[in-house]
């Protein structure tokens, strides 16, 4: 009789478990692979292939995006060198106060006329310290001191200070930006699911022309795209892996929150925010 065909199937793998990292390389090789074999070999309609290209590339866009919302410790560290300047400024000229030499002396009382509303400025919150700042770079400004900020030699440290408060301020900016455009672009979430829908499809086509036409360009293309999900998995599984180990050494008590690491999914897939998925 009839000799059964020995199909070659795509191994089938739950695309929602990987990472962003991981899925990104998936689809990206993915696209690549399917794209160098071509729409006449795998019959997929190039409508579909540009679909998926083009959520790619939000996906990308959003990933970046993300990595620049969590430098928050850039942040406090400009935050901190701040208040060190500040507060070397207004000690400075508080200890001047008490020098043996008039000039310096005398210098140092009418600047801390100025600066003695600003003592204990680095308690204030951020948003409220940048503004503080910002008052007592203007007070250190004007015309009728310029001479006791010589006279004690602090321009350096003035112009430093204005520098890091300048530099601050973008930084922040920059955050709330990229918070705003995070926000108006579809989730990473919505977007994965649709491209798991065009790569569904695409397969299914080529499987299905295989099966009817037998084609061994379509048959290495199987073969290519499964040993793709066997790197992806084995990077998911040195993860999951890890995560395990890094359980262990937590003490009883601690949980971890937020982190999706409850489901059986392993991470949550959808906000490449989370700094433990580097």
């Amino acid at each position: 009789g009839p000799i059964m065909q020995n199909f070659i199937y795509f191994v089938d793998t739950n695309l929602h478990k990987f990472n962003t990292p991981e899925y990104v390389t998936l689809i990206d090789r993915f696209i690549s692979q399917t794209q160098a074999r071509g729409e006449e070999i795998l019959h997929y309609p190039k409508a579909d292939m540009d679909r998926l290209k083009e959520l790619f590339n939000q996906l990308q866009n959003n990933v970046a995006r993300s990595m620049a919302l969590a430098e928050t410790p850039e942040l406090v560290a400009m935050d901190a060198e701040r208040s060190t300047l500040g507060q070397y400024i207004i000690t400075t000229v508080r200890n001047s106060q008490n020098l043996p030499i008039k000039a310096k002396a005398e210098a140092a009382k009418q600047l801390y006329a100025v600066l003695r509303a600003y003592v204990g400025f680095y308690n204030q919150p951020a948003p409220q310290k940048t503004a503080t700042i910002d008052g007592m770079l203007l007070d250190l400004s004007s015309p009728e001191i310029q001479d006791h900020v010589t006279t004690l030699a602090l321009g350096e440290y003035i112009e430093s200070l204005t520098l890091k408060n300048a530099q601050y301020k973008v930084k922040v900016e920059a955050r709330t930006t990229a918070r705003a455009a995070l926000h108006s672009v579809t989730d990473s979430a919505t977007l994965r699911l649709e491209m798991d829908a065009l790569y569904k499809y695409i397969t299914t086509l080529a499987f299905a022309h295989n099966v009817v036409t037998p084609s061994e360009d379509i048959a290495q293309y199987i073969v290519t795209i499964n040993a793709i999900i066997g790197e992806a998995n084995s990077s998911y599984n040195q993860r999951m892996a890890a995560k395990t180990e890094r359980g262990k050494g937590k003490t009883e008590n601690s949980v971890e929150t937020g982190n999706g690491e409850v489901s059986p999914e392993g991470s949550e897939p959808s906000e490449p925010s989370d700094e433990s998925e580097e």
